[in-house]
């Protein structure tokens, strides 16, 4: 069967010129025509086009484009239209007529108010109706290309499951071995006729094409040569390649050999049509010929990186050297059997090419690419068995030994994938021998579209990582000058580079994504169509979000708040230093300065976002019943460090008691409060804890605070002259406040000591223990001095034996000089006497235990 170009692509094209002239007459129509009308009438005529049959490829993307350009014009405009129906709506609310209770007459309204509120409710209800026939014009568009998503879907699926003749055929051999005769005598008169026209057209000319064949061979001798080789060899000259080195060499290495020979071919190809050499049908050869050059070059270029034979220090496969051989020599039988199905599949309408040969050729090249790829993976998985021997047996191979930088460079995630490419590969063969030939071919296609697309992605990861981890070390002496010169704080090149890093792959990932994807019919239009939606305006019922602008406010918001806190920082370190105020208070208002400043920024935030306050009213009422329940403590603790700052019971720096904790006020912030205890640890308390709950704060009044130092003397010391002492040492410490006076109180007669106590002032109460010591220490000498006793606890201990009953009757009949001069029999226990025990104990004092 011969396929030649119908009168389809002739009606197409007549249909298409037709539909573009209609759209560039809407464009020029009268200037009073809203754009909602004329997106109308273009929508008409997409969806009158859209209803024919028989519509091509070519007519569905044609169709599609105009339809994502009504979908941008019709937002585009609605966008610029609702800033203006906001302002109008603002400006009729503004003259609204007053108000008035029941019974009671409103006043008079001017002619001027009246039609000035005329012309507005007549302005909103236009750009009302405007801006919703625009939206209704957005959502038919977006409904028409999804029925043209859904038609080519049908359609593809049509074509996969369209079944043919099976390999398995005989009468397939034979029709289709016959054909390729058919496509050579078609390939042979093209050349002839190409050969024929050379040779009358080109006599005159051949000096020239001459000399732009050797032109282009000195460019591509010299200079392209130089830029384009030296850098691959100067690093395939290293011994031991740094992993950026290696993967420079990786991505330049692919791009020489993709780029080189599609360069070459098009320079061929650009002489001889310039010089008008080039029939149409040999220049749409020469087109389809490129794109097969190019899918060659490209996966010949990858192979040779991702598996690199003859350098295994480049390789970036862990493989040994014979696996990747054979490997190597596998995928070169792959890209020859691809090569060839390419080419027939591009040039079949061009050559003539029977389908029964077309079938045959596309059936045996998916077979062929199945079992190639079936003996790769079996390799491959030979490999990672014969590694887990050695490693358990404690070896390590030659080819291995050098493979310490060639480590595994794929995502993670491609290893999971293994089972679904064995499962493909059964999937080929059947659905080819069953006689589904397109959708095996179409299978093994896009198997090998999904491998190159994820050499692809490794290698362009493994540059990006090995950059920003080699490249951006903050160890280089150049990164450490160009941050200092650049003023970027060293510690932040990391953070930089690994956020870097994630942005450049997630835009990696995408792109992949969309690669392997975009013959299942997503496109990148439509993905950055809807990004562009999701970006800049999301529909939820009512209520459109931009996420754009929540961006815009959160930028607002942080830069409001940068310049609050600077605010902050210059009240700190100038401002309030040139104060009379006490540290406490200057605490105070830095803090609510930093609330203020908040508020402020929230409300440059809601507003750059353009919300309205009062549309929230139903969150604040769900909001309130959310702080009624589980936020009630939270708003507690935030209304009491406002408590706390406002009435400054507590301060910072003040030395507080709350509990078994004691320690310093360190910050008090909007829920909590940080204590700093004499050890060292940060207490964090509720503030509603400090608000409810007793807290001693020994600073509240000022710094001054009282000491008492309890002294006991000998009951044998004179009393007036111990007071005496004391005073005499506590006036003359330095470290005591002369008002209040010190003063000594005769407290107690204690059990083992006359108690005294000193009872003095600090002027600070922080220095009270180094205070209380010092006068200990003066006591002691003063008293040593005059002789005055420190006692110390004193008790008297009272034994008694008691014995048992048969040594009292023991006792009792013996004569009385054995009593005193025996003991007795056993001696049970000791007792202590107690206050209050057996008569004739000593009742002085002391303490009895």
């Amino acid at each position: 069967m011969i396929q030649v170009p119908s009168l389809r692509l002739v009606a197409t094209g007549l249909f298409m010129a037709f539909l573009l002239v209609m759209t560039s007459l809407a464009h020029a129509q009268d200037p009073q025509t809203s754009l909602a009308d004329s997106l109308t009438a273009r929508l008409d005529r997409i969806e009158a086009a859209l209803n024919r049959d028989s519509l091509s490829e070519q007519d569905f993307s044609g169709l599609r484009e105009e339809l994502l350009i009504v979908e941008e014009e019709a937002n585009g405009k609605k966008t610029e239209l609702q800033p203006t129906l906001t302002e109008a709506r603002a400006r009729l609310e503004a003259l609204k007529p007053e108000e008035t209770k029941e019974g009671e007459t409103a006043n008079a309204e001017s002619t001027t108010l009246t039609d000035r509120r005329a012309n507005l409710e007549d302005q909103v209800a236009t750009l009302d109706a405007e801006i919703k026939l625009l939206t209704a014009n957005e959502v038919r568009a977006t409904q028409m290309l999804n029925k043209i998503t859904l038609a080519r879907q049908e359609r593809f699926t049509e074509l996969l499951f369209n079944r043919s003749n099976s390999l398995l055929n005989p009468a397939l051999w034979l029709e289709g071995l016959g054909g390729l005769q058919v496509t050579g005598n078609a390939a042979s008169y093209l050349f002839t006729d190409w050969v024929n026209f050379l040779s009358s057209k080109a006599a005159s000319q051949i000096w020239q094409i001459i000399g732009m064949i050797l032109l282009v061979a000195v460019v591509i001798v010299g200079p392209l040569r130089y830029l384009l080789f030296t850098g691959v060899s100067r690093l395939a000259r290293l011994e031991n390649p740094s992993p950026l080195q290696r993967s420079l060499h990786a991505a330049w290495a692919t791009f020489v050999y993709t780029f080189v020979p599609f360069m070459i071919m098009l320079a061929i190809v650009l002489i001889l049509k310039n010089a008008e050499l080039v029939p149409p049908r040999v220049s749409d050869f020469l087109n389809q010929l490129g794109v097969v050059v190019w899918s060659t070059s490209l996966g010949y270029g990858l192979v040779r990186v991702l598996v690199a034979p003859a350098k295994p220090h480049y390789r970036m496969l862990n493989l040994s050297t014979s696996v990747a051989q054979k490997l190597f020599g596998l995928a070169l039988i792959l890209l020859v059997v691809t090569a060839i199905e390419l080419t027939f599949r591009e040039t079949q309408q061009l050559l003539f090419t029977p389908i029964e040969t077309t079938i045959l050729i596309s059936g045996t090249s998916a077979v062929l690419v199945a079992v190639l790829v079936w003996l790769g993976m079996r390799i491959s998985i030979g490999e990672e068995a014969s590694e887990g021997e050695n490693g358990e047996e404690g070896m390590t191979s030659t080819a291995n030994a050098g493979n310490d930088l060639t480590t595994a460079f794929l995502p993670g995630f491609i290893s999971v994938f293994k089972p679904v490419v064995w499962l493909a590969c059964v999937a080929i063969i059947l659905a080819v021998m069953l006689g589904y030939v397109s959708l095996g071919a179409f299978m093994a296609e896009q198997m090998l579209r999904v491998f190159v697309i994820v050499g692809l992605l490794g290698v362009l990861t493994s540059l990006v990582d090995n950059f920003f981890s080699e490249g951006l070390d903050v160890k280089n002496d150049r990164v450490r000058k160009a941050a200092h010169s650049i003023g970027i704080p060293l510690r932040a090149i990391n953070q930089i580079g690994v956020i870097l890093n994630g942005l450049i792959r997630i835009l990696l990932y995408i792109a992949a994504a969309l690669l392997i994807f975009a013959p299942w019919g997503v496109q990148s239009s439509d993905f950055l169509s809807s990004l562009r939606r999701a970006i800049f305006s999301v529909e939820i019922g009512d209520l459109t979000i931009s996420p754009i602008a929540i961006l815009g406010a959160l930028a607002v918001f942080f830069i409001a708040l940068v310049l609050v806190r600077s605010i902050q920082r210059w009240m700190e370190r100038s401002l309030l230093p040139a104060t009379n105020l006490d540290t406490g208070l200057k605490n105070s208002i830095q803090t609510s300065v930093g609330y203020v400043g908040f508020i402020i920024a929230a409300m440059l935030a809601f507003s750059y976002m353009g919300l309205d306050l009062s549309n929230i009213a139903l969150v604040a009422g769900a909001l309130s019943v959310g702080i009624g329940f589980g936020l009630q403590s939270i708003v507690n603790n935030f209304v009491s460090g406002l408590i706390l700052l406002v009435e400054r019971p507590i301060k910072t720096g003040d030395w507080v008691v709350v509990g078994e904790h004691q320690g310093f006020v360190q910050k008090i912030s909007v829920r909590a409060t940080k204590i700093e205890t004499f050890d060292r640890a940060t207490v964090i308390l509720p503030n509603s804890e400090l608000i409810s709950n007793r807290v001693m704060n020994w600073m509240h009044n000022g710094a001054m605070g009282r000491i008492i130092v309890p002294v006991g003397v000998s009951y044998d010391a004179d009393p007036e002259k111990v007071r005496e002492v004391l005073m005499r040492v506590a006036t003359d410490s330095p470290l005591v406040a002369r008002y209040p006076e010190p003063s000594v109180v005769f407290l107690d007669f204690g059990a083992s000591s006359l108690d005294f106590d000193i009872r003095c002032y600090v002027h600070d109460v922080l220095t009270s223990l180094s205070t209380a010591s010092e006068l200990r220490f003066a006591i002691f000498k003063a008293l040593k001095e005059e002789g005055i006793e420190i006692p110390y606890p004193q008790t008297d201990v009272h034994i008694r034996s008691v014995v048992s009953s048969e040594a009292k009757k023991q006792l009792a009949l013996a004569p009385d000089e054995e009593q005193e001069s025996s003991a007795p029999v056993s001696v049970k226990r000791d007792e202590v006497d107690l206050p209050g025990d057996a008569a004739g104990a000593d009742e002085g004092p002391g303490t009895h235990a």
